[in-house]
């Protein structure tokens, strides 16, 4: 039977620096994840990430096992990432929908098919795009839409990691899902056939305007049956659920490194120094 997180973070508080390698590892995934969304600056998440991670073990004393270890660790993030001032592009729903939406037909530069696939040039502007949408929302509904309906955490948790009463946390999300809802509704071609706005045809624009670089993509990293594909496949989907289904469709990004080895080794040298 595979050891839980919480038993890890129970082990690495005896001091079992193997169980703080491996919870540091189980945890370093959904901590990026949390820090991309709510920063919406892939660098950025990177390096947040790490700071988070050192932030869990270095205070994983004062965990007292009220909660599970990995939304306690949601809650150091948060406050680590409220504290940042993101360097991403700032958005607002008028500038995405004045942003050329509903590009006419046409098709991607050959130059640009030489780095990459087609499928995932479309996939890489659909998750720019949704990713652009989140830093729209000004940050009190953004933090709620990203730990109620990406990371799945109920209204009791998520209203103890921000410190306000669930009632207040269940308006936030319910104001942030109507601000989603509303402007996909009326322009992603992906939540409803009808809108004119295509990913395919937004390539060429992001890609002369550096949103996108063929030889380097950010988001769209597999070759599989991509998001774009399979919320294609279920045709509009239904009015209440937009914002919900284009993001928990998406793939579950993963921390661009290996922070558990990378701390494990700081910890294993500042200990060898300090008893030498």
């Amino acid at each position: 039977m595979s050891i839980t997180l919480d038993q890890l973070a129970e082990e690495a508080r005896a001091g079992n620096r193997d169980s703080l390698e491996a919870l540091v590892r189980g945890l370093q995934d959904p901590m990026y994840r949390l820090a991309l969304r709510i920063l919406g600056h892939p660098e950025q998440a990177r390096d947040a990430t790490q700071e988070i991670l050192i932030l869990v073990i270095t205070q994983l004393s004062s965990f007292r096992g009220e909660s599970s270890i990995k939304t306690w660790a949601y809650r150091v993030a948060t406050r680590h990432v409220l504290r940042m001032r993101s360097r991403a592009r700032r958005w607002t729903f008028e500038s995405l929908a004045d942003d050329d939406l509903g590009q006419p037909p046409n098709a991607i530069e050959p130059e640009t098919l030489a780095h990459a696939d087609a499928r995932l040039l479309e996939e890489e502007t659909f998750l720019g795009c949704t990713q652009a949408m989140l830093q729209a929302l000004d940050a009190d509904k953004r933090i709620a839409f990203v730990l109620g309906a990406i990371c799945e955490l109920d209204s009791h948790e998520a209203a103890d990691i921000l410190e306000i009463s669930e009632a207040a946390f269940r308006k936030r999300l319910s104001r942030a899902r109507a601000e989603l809802d509303a402007f996909v509704g009326k322009h992603c071609g992906v939540a409803d056939p009808a809108n004119r706005c295509r990913c395919a045809h937004q390539v060429n624009l992001n890609v002369a305007r550096g949103c996108v670089d063929p030889a380097r993509l950010t988001y769209a990293l597999s070759s599989r049956k991509t998001t774009v594909e399979a919320l294609r496949a279920l045709g509009e989907i239904r009015e209440v659920r937009r914002s919900l289904e284009l993001y928990r469709a998406q793939p579950a990004f993963e921390a661009p490194a290996d922070y558990a080895s990378a701390i494990r080794s700081m910890i294993d040298r500042a200990t060898s120094l300090s008893v030498s």
